[in-house]
């Protein structure tokens, strides 16, 4: 398949690795981009590259269409990834990039694709289950209130009024896409190695709802537990890249 090079638009290359032996795409939760996964750039040594993934609406994409479905973001970013599926790879979302990343290796299992070495979905329940608190739908101010009760907004946003008002809409079109998500299939499973990441303290994702992922695994599986909320990849960063870093060892050593 020829790469088109408005292909780019989706990927940040985060670090410069020398031998890279796997690729680690790392796909940002609402509101954010690839840049929360910048101190992950020297963690993992020179076998590893990181790939953040940048969605539509925000940064240099500004100008483009915010996106409302989980679904749409996957089946857009599909064709522009499969070009750099060229090594052992795997796939990291959190909250809402647990979504996409989940959504995209169906996709990819679908159309009998390359698979991920291992899929880690952190900080999201079950794609089966129904947002148990949606938000999406609150005025602006009450809106943002329950956003900032998460504890993912960063002090310079909130201490910006520019920039609240460039995040509000993207944040908003964030939680739609999750809030209104469903599996499109019930019973759909992944066959690649599926790792789950929770957060023991997440006010926004019950430890029930992290559990139920297993029914969307046919292969591998396995839950890790973070002291921490919605944010521990931030809070817990250090545990958390321990354990990626494991993972990605365990790819490494069957490359």
């Amino acid at each position: 398949m020829q790469q088109d090079a408005n292909d780019k638009r989706w990927f940040r290359k985060i670090g410069s690795p020398t031998a890279p032996q796997v690729r680690l795409f790392c796909f940002p939760y609402g509101g954010s981009g690839p840049w929360v996964f910048r101190p992950w750039q020297d963690y993992f040594g020179d076998k590893a590259e990181l790939t953040g993934i940048l969605y539509p609406g925000r940064e240099s994409r500004i100008n483009e269409p915010l996106q409302t479905k989980i679904q749409t973001i996957a089946e857009m970013l599909l064709p522009a990834i499969l070009p750099r599926l060229d090594m052992p790879f795997v796939f990291f979302g959190h909250s809402m990039g647990a979504l996409v990343s989940f959504e995209l290796t169906r996709l990819l299992d679908a159309g009998g694709g390359p698979m991920p070495q291992r899929l880690i979905v952190s900080g999201a329940g079950a794609p089966h289950i129904p947002e148990p608190h949606p938000i999406h739908h609150l005025p602006d101010q009450e809106f943002m209130d329950a956003v900032i009760n998460l504890n993912g907004m960063p002090e310079e946003v909130l201490s910006s009024r520019e920039l609240l008002e460039y995040a509000l809409p993207i944040i908003r079109a964030d939680f739609t896409a999750c809030g209104d998500y469903r599996c499109a299939d019930q019973g759909g499973r992944v066959t690649c190695p599926m790792v789950v990441y929770g957060g023991s303290l997440d006010p926004r994702v019950a430890v029930s709802q992290v559990e139920e992922w297993q029914q969307h695994a046919d292969s591998e599986y396995s839950v890790e537990w973070f002291e921490g909320d919605h944010f521990f990849i931030d809070s817990h960063q250090d545990q958390v890249l321990a354990s990626v870093a494991g993972h990605l060892r365990e790819v490494l050593a069957t490359v």
